[in-house]
This record gives structure tokens, sequence and C-alpha cells, in this order.
């Protein structure tokens, strides 16, 4: 018996022992080879893609871009708790404020408004002023030094806002409703410097008739929208939401 005879007869004897089934390769299993280089040389080439792509920077520049947004997530955060503080308190101050106004009589003269960073007074602008005039009246005066107490226990910032109809005016003193809103509003602002309201926490604006509350279609409507408003807000809130609005852009 041949030497190729033996070992074959050798293999068959341990597979027997061992219990292996025994296989013999052919011709038509060598198209595996093929597949497994096709395989391996496809991994290969994408690997090669995926390194000359610059897959790992762009990764690093996403996390990068979310720890660079991070501090203006919390930002945001920190904003909107102190916003809602402020609400809290704004709700408070407009309570107090109801209850005094309505203890001096004042309560259907002067609306309170809350809101979500302080509190909005409105006074018409029939009982503070005659018509066309900035001079304030002895009523305009005693109603508004009502107000003087609530405003020093405070540390909002005080807007004063005139507000007129729509009814042109022209005269040699006020060419327009805008010259008159800002001068009557510029006359409530120096009563509460007078009267000791710190003189940099108020501002004046006139707005004419460009911001009614009702339309201008009848003497009633025209007599709401003819109003000073007075303005409490949060300085803190309100430069913070500057501040943000630096930040975004």
């Amino acid at each position: 018996m041949s030497e190729l005879g033996h070992a074959t007869t050798g293999a068959a004897r341990r597979a027997d022992y061992l219990r292996i089934p025994v296989t013999h390769s052919t011709e038509e299993d060598s198209w595996l080879v093929t597949y497994l280089d096709v395989i391996t040389l496809l991994l290969v080439m994408f690997v090669v893609m995926l390194a000359l792509s610059g897959g790992s920077p762009d990764l690093s520049g996403e996390q990068a871009s979310v720890a660079a947004t991070a501090p203006a997530v919390a930002q945001i955060t920190d904003l909107e708790s102190e916003l809602e503080l402020s609400s809290i308190e704004s709700e408070a101050f407009a309570a107090r404020a109801r209850a005094a106004l309505q203890a001096a009589g004042l309560s259907d003269d002067i609306s309170v408004v809350s809101q979500r960073d302080g509190v909005r007074f409105r006074i018409s602008n029939d009982i503070l002023f005659g018509s066309g005039e900035v001079e304030l009246s002895l009523e305009g005066v005693r109603q508004l030094e009502n107000l003087v107490p609530l405003l020093a226990e405070s540390d909002y910032q005080v807007t004063v806002a005139g507000h007129t109809d729509s009814l042109p005016i022209q005269t040699p003193r006020f060419p327009s409703n805008w010259e008159l809103s800002s001068a009557r509003a510029g006359s409530v602002v120096r009563l509460f410097e007078v009267a000791g309201v710190a003189r940099d926490r108020l501002q004046a604006a006139g707005f004419a008739d460009t911001r009614p509350l009702n339309r201008n279609d009848t003497e009633q409507a025209r007599a709401r929208n003819r109003r000073v408003e007075i303005i409490l807000e949060d300085s803190s809130i309100m430069n913070g939401q500057v501040d943000q609005g630096a930040s975004r852009r």
C-alpha cells in the first residue's frame, strides 16, 4: 500500500475513533475562498474610505459644539427660573396695589394689570389732564400721589408711557400726538421725581395712537385709548433678557 493510502487509512481510523465525520474537499468549494477574499477587500476599502472622510474630526467637532452650547442652555434655564419667581412676586405686588387703591377709593379709576415681570397701572388721560393739556389736574395729582408709596416699596424700574386716541392734534406747542403723549408722560415722571422716587428708576415714553386698547371708532373707545400707563418692570430680568439676546447673536 502506498504512503498516501496509509495516510488516508490512518486519518479515517482516527476520525472513526473520535467520531468526527470526514469530508473530502473538491474543486466546487474553491469559490468560497474567492468570496472571502472579496469580502475582506471590501472591508479594507470601507475602513480606508472612513479614515479619508475624516469621521473622527467631525465627531469631535460635534462634541465641541455641544460643549459650547451647554452654558447657553444653563443660562436659559436660570432665566426661566428667575421669570417664574418674578411672576410670583409680581402677583403679590399687584394684590397689595389693588388693596391700597381700593382703600383710597381709586380702584375704579386706576386699573392694575399684573404681568410676568412686573405690574402695569392704567389711568385715563381724561382724569389726569384737560383736553389738549399737559399740566396735571388736581385730581390727577391726587391719584398719582397715591401710587408713590407703592413705587417706593419696590425696586422696579418705572416707565411712564403716554397714549392718545387717533384724532389728530396740530397746535404751535404740539404739532402731533407724538409731542402731546411724550409731554404728558414727562409731567407724570416729574411728579414722581419730586415725590421722592429715584430718578435713575424713571423714564418717559410717548406712543401717540400707535398702541390702542380699542378701535378708535366711537367716543367711548377713544376715551379708553387716551391714557397714561405706569409700567413697573424687574430690572434684573430685563438685563437678563438683553444679555440672553446678545449671547444668541
